[in-house]
């Protein structure tokens, strides 16, 4: 479903859903890592390339925002079968790329 203001925000550490960017149908559980309301923009701004102008160690990871655009887009942490990876700026949806909450049953 697409995002409506009924939708209650997500807090870190929740447990949702991604649905994979590639468009396959295949979801898989995510932990919220960043929200709009838990982003601390000193920690944002300390990041940055490294000394030899690329991004490793502390360097600012490809896709992070500085400002998420809204309540109910977040960061996420997901569990992959081959490995668990982040995704940036994931907003709250039902298509490729999107995050939501799990069925409760």
């Amino acid at each position: 479903m697409p995002p409506t203001s009924g939708t209650p925000p997500p807090s870190v550490g929740r447990v949702v859903r991604y649905a994979s960017r590639t468009g396959d149908g295949v979801t898989a559980p995510a932990i919220v890592l960043r929200t709009r309301a838990a982003t601390v923009p000193g920690v944002i701004d300390r990041w940055g390339p490294g000394p030899d102008g690329t991004l490793s160690g502390t360097g600012r990871p490809t896709g992070l925002v500085d400002k998420l655009p809204d309540d109910l887009t977040v960061d996420l942490l997901v569990h992959g079968l081959g490995g668990d990876y982040r995704e940036y700026a994931v907003p709250h949806g039902d298509g490729p790329g999107t995050w939501s909450w799990p069925p409760r049953t």
